[in-house]
C-alpha cells in the first residue's frame, strides 16, 4: 500500500490513516528529521488513544501497530512532544537540541528490552513474550542488554512506506532513533530494529556505513559470548559460510555482530573470530 502526503496528514491516496487527535502539541514545525520510537507496550495496548488524553502528556505523528495499522495522532507540520530532551548534530555539522521543534516522530508497538526469567522472556510489566519472537543483542549505546522483542514484518513495511511519503513530502534526509538523540537515556528503537536497512529502503540506496560482513568459512563460524574462544558458545550450531551479519564493536580479532535474518533484521548477537568475516 503507497502513502501520500495531503495538508499534512498521511493518505492512502483516496482516504487518510485513521486520526485520533492529540491535546498534546505546540506549534508549527518544517520537519528536518525522522525519529523512530518504541511505544514500550504489549498488543493490548492503544498508544493512540492515549496520546489522545492530556494527562499523558505526551504524543507522537504516528503510531504503527504489530498488524501494520498506521494511526496519526498529530498533524505533520505541528510539534508533537515525542523526542523530548534531545541533541543532535546534522549531517552540515549544524548542533540541534530539542528535537520535537524540527522533527517528525513515528512510534512502532513494540514492548522493547526484555528480561529472562528461566527459559521465559518477560516484558518490563511480567507479561511473557513468545520466545521465537524475541532477539538476542546488546544495545549499541551500552545498554540494556539481553532480549528485544522482534519487530513484525508488516510493522516494518508500514514503516518503511509511510517513511517514503513523509520523506518525501518534506525533504527529509536524516532517519535517527530516539537512542541517536538521546543516547543513555532512552534505548528506543534498539537493536531488533535495523536502523540502517531501513534507511536504505527508505531512501532506496544501499548501505554505505560498512556495518555489514559476510561470514566466510567454509566449516562455519562459531558465535560466542564473550571476545574469545574460551567464552561459551551463543548457539550450538555454527554461523553457515555466507550469513550475513552487522558489525557493532571489534576487541583485537574479535568482533561483536548481530546476525541478521532474511529480511536484513538483526536475529541475534555475539562475538566472533573476525578473521573469518569479510565486507560486504
Amino acid at each position: 500500500m503507497a502513502y501520500t502526503v495531503k495538508n499534512h496528514k498521511l493518505s492512502t491516496g483516496t482516504t487518510n490513516v485513521p486520526f485520533v487527535k492529540s491535546p498534546n502539541i505546540g506549534g508549527i514545525v518544517k520537519p528536518k528529521f525522522l525519529v523512530i520510537h518504541y511505544t514500550a507496550s504489549g498488543p493490548g495496548n492503544d498508544i493512540a488513544r492515549y496520546f489522545s488524553t492530556r494527562a499523558a502528556n505526551v504524543s507522537a505523528h504516528l503510531v504503527i501497530d504489530r498488524s501494520g495499522r498506521i494511526t496519526q495522532c498529530v498533524p505533520l507540520d505541528t510539534k508533537a512532544w515525542h523526542a523530548g530532551k534531545s541533541t543532535w548534530k546534522d549531517r552540515d555539522g549544524t548542533t540541534h537540541t530539542g528535537l520535537n521543534s524540527n522533527s517528525i516522530g513515528i512510534e512502532i508497538e513494540n514492548w522493547g528490552p526484555l528480561k529472562r526469567s528461566g527459559s521465559t522472556w518477560l516484558s518490563w510489566t511480567g507479561v511473557p513474550v513468545d520466545s521465537s519472537l524475541v532477539v538476542e543483542a546488546r544495545h549499541r549505546y551500552g545498554s540494556p542488554n539481553g532480549g528485544w522483542e522482534a519487530f513484525t514484518a508488516a510493522q516494518i513495511e508500514a514503516t518503511t512506506l509511510a517513511a517514503q511519503a513523509i520523506c518525501a513530502a518534506y525533504g527529509i534526509d536524516e532517519i535517527v532513533g530516539h537512542d541517536d538523540i538521546a543516547p543513555g537515556r532512552k534505548s528506543d528503537p534498539g537493536p531488533a530494529w535495523s536502523m540502517d536497512h531501513f534507511r536504505s529502503q527508505v531512501f532506496g540506496q544501499s548501505s554505505d556505513d560498512g556495518a555489514l560482513w559476510i561470514v566466510r568459512s567454509a566449516s562455519g563460524l562459531n558465535i560466542r559470548s564473550g571476545p574469545g574462544a574460551a567464552h561459551a558458545k551463543v548457539r550450538d550450531k555454527e554461523l553457515p559460510d555466507g550469513t550475513k551479519v552487522m558489525l557493532h564493536e571489534e576487541e583485537g580479532n574479535w568482533r561483536y555482530i548481530s546476525v541478521l535474518n532474511a529480511r536484513g533484521e538483526p536475529d541475534f548477537s555475539g562475538w566472533v573470530n573476525g578473521l573469518w568475516l569479510k565486507a560486504a
